[in-house]
């Protein structure tokens, strides 16, 4: 008798055990996600890191502009851009206290508010959070094979467009280039698409630009990035471009096949990682504020 009550003691204490609180949940969901690393390509050495303990002015400039340096920045539209904004595209205003460092963490805001904006001159309702890397962080993966590693996770909700990308970063910049090497749309402007990473290589000249881009659909709902930390990887070398997630290979570009050879990128480029708002679309299921959020930066070169 004994024997069978202490079994059904322990019946009864498993099953009143069995359920986590939601605190223990996210407790071990974020233990699940302290990933140290996803794929790095082999012979690679680790060349430069920023974990943010802190906001490393060395590494970054917030905005559109060289932190000390304004004649160095990005090549925003000139009838529509200014020092806050790149391009009518967006609905967000530039503002620096959008980007901070909490608990080692880097934070990219979206905020909805009232701005009466300086340049460009108008009214947003909406802020955000830019950082760049114009003469600071730059390279150029056709001649030295490079592969970037971020932790990061991304917002969700119809209205974001956030993205981490490479801009030319030469004495004579131009655009293009541009690498979007994640860019999500949570809706594509004026369309019923939702929910797509986008992984393209923009080339050509301003007024005739060319473009390959591979949409990896239903983002969020495959990895409830706005949820869970993964590690985004990309690979530059003379000859293909790849991207993984949590070291798993999801799109490849190679040079003479996907891009023509003779635009195959050649050039310095530096990086851009922004919060954003697409101004044609309704906010919808979108929630303020929202963050980008990166855990670290991990940039290898090929030994």
């Amino acid at each position: 008798m004994n024997k069978y009550l202490l079994q059904l003691l322990l019946l009864i204490f498993t099953s009143c055990g069995g359920e986590e609180s939601e605190e223990e949940a996210i407790s071990t969901n974020e233990q699940n996600n302290s990933l140290e690393s996803g794929y790095i390509p082999t012979d690679y050495e680790l060349i430069k890191s920023d974990e943010f303990d802190s906001f490393d002015n060395s590494n970054w400039s917030k905005g559109l502009t060289h932190s000390t340096n304004s004649s160095i920045r990005m090549i925003w539209n000139k009838n529509t851009g200014g020092e806050n904004l790149l391009n009518n595209n967006y609905a967000g205003y530039l503002l620096d206290d959008n980007v901070y460092v909490n608990n080692g963490l880097l934070y990219l805001d979206n905020r909805k508010q009232s701005i009466t904006g300086t340049d460009p001159v108008g009214q947003f309702n909406y802020s955000t959070g830019w950082i760049n890397s114009l003469q600071k962080i730059n390279f150029n993966g056709t001649t030295k094979n490079i592969y970037l590693e971020i932790k990061a996770k991304f917002p969700k909700g119809d209205k974001v467009w956030p993205a981490i990308w490479l801009i030319d970063d030469s004495e004579n910049r131009r655009w293009p280039p541009e690498i979007d090497i994640w860019e999500y749309f949570g809706k594509f402007f004026n369309t019923n698409r939702r929910d797509e990473m986008y992984m393209r290589f923009i080339y050509g000249l301003w007024n005739d630009k060319k473009d390959h881009s591979y949409a990896l659909k239903n983002f969020q709902s495959t990895y409830n990035s706005s949820y869970k930390f993964h590690i985004f990887g990309f690979n530059w070398t003379e000859n293909d471009m790849k991207w993984y997630i949590d070291g798993e290979l999801v799109h490849t570009k190679n040079k003479g096949v996907e891009v023509p050879s003779e635009d195959w990128p050649n050039k310095t480029m530096c990086i851009v990682m922004n919060n954003g708002l697409m101004r044609v679309v309704d906010e919808g299921n979108t929630i303020f504020p929202n963050s980008l959020i990166i855990d670290y930066l991990r940039f290898y070169e090929k030994n």
